[in-house]
């Protein structure tokens, strides 16, 4: 069966200031194709341009997440596809991270290793339970390349993170929560009303600050504490001096719903 055309590999909708990007290969799984990843990067450009989206959710398809590469086409790629493939990938993986906006991670079925880098470039990930994951690239003789050897010892310390790629076995989400790997765990028929009451409230606070704070905990991660002190400051004038910061304060002082715009 032949793949869909690329602009329906990866969905976009937008409601209530809310983004949802949908991965779409559910008869794959959801597995990543180089298509896939233009796709995603595309997307997520629009995203970064489009001043009515203040939170996203990313999702799949069907019965998974997604399970990582797709070995049917890396089974088919020549030299050359390998080496586009490895130009583009690390915008996709990167593509949540580097949102201006909070990215939350609808997780179920299966995150299996490219999959769950994917969900790891979140900002917050929610799974429903006896979700499936694990980095299994050692089995394969290959590398966590996604950010995995990157961004999973932020999130669960060095020593773990060194335990579960060096053994490449899977886990289920509950571990995961334990690890502090993702920030909820809940029954699957309750993943997207949690996923959604938790964007709504992300995206009823004042954009503005959001895109900065997300921006200042980034670089304090890439820079140390002691730079990123600084970055935390420079950031916080930018606040400072905008209309939803008056706004904020006002309705603080008034005691009633704050009117957020973005501006």
């Amino acid at each position: 069966m032949p793949d869909r055309p690329e602009d329906e590999l990866v969905t976009l909708e937008v409601s209530e200031h809310i983004g949802v990007v949908t991965l779409n290969r559910p008869e794959a799984l959801n597995a990543a194709t180089t298509p896939l990843f233009r796709r995603l990067i595309r997307l997520f450009d629009e995203i970064n341009d489009d001043p009515n989206i203040w939170c996203v959710v990313v999702r799949g398809a069907g019965r998974a997440f997604s399970v990582g590469a797709d070995q049917k086409e890396r089974a088919a790629m020549s030299l050359q596809d390998l080496r586009t493939r490895r130009r583009i990938s690390p915008a996709a993986f990167s593509a949540m991270r580097n949102c201006i906006r909070p990215v939350i991670g609808q997780v179920h079925g299966y995150a299996i290793g490219g999959g769950l880098e994917l969900a790891l470039g979140c900002d917050l990930v929610v799974a429903s339970e006896g979700t499936v994951m694990g980095l299994i690239e050692s089995r394969l003789a290959s590398i966590p390349a996604g950010g995995g050897t990157q961004i999973l010892p932020r999130l669960v310390g060095v020593p773990r993170a060194k335990e579960l790629i060096f053994t490449g076995r899977k886990f289920d989400a509950a571990e995961a929560l334990t690890w502090g790997m993702i920030s909820y765990v809940v029954p699957e028929d309750e993943l997207e009303t949690k996923v959604m009451t938790l964007a709504r409230e992300i995206a009823s606070a004042a954009p503005v600050s959001n895109v900065q704070a997300k921006r200042a905990i980034n670089l304090s991660m890439d820079l140390g504490v002691a730079n990123g002190f600084d970055v935390e400051a420079a950031l916080y004038e930018r606040v400072l001096t905008t209309s939803d910061r008056a706004e904020g304060a006002a309705a603080h002082r008034e005691r009633r719903t704050p009117i957020f715009r973005g501006e």
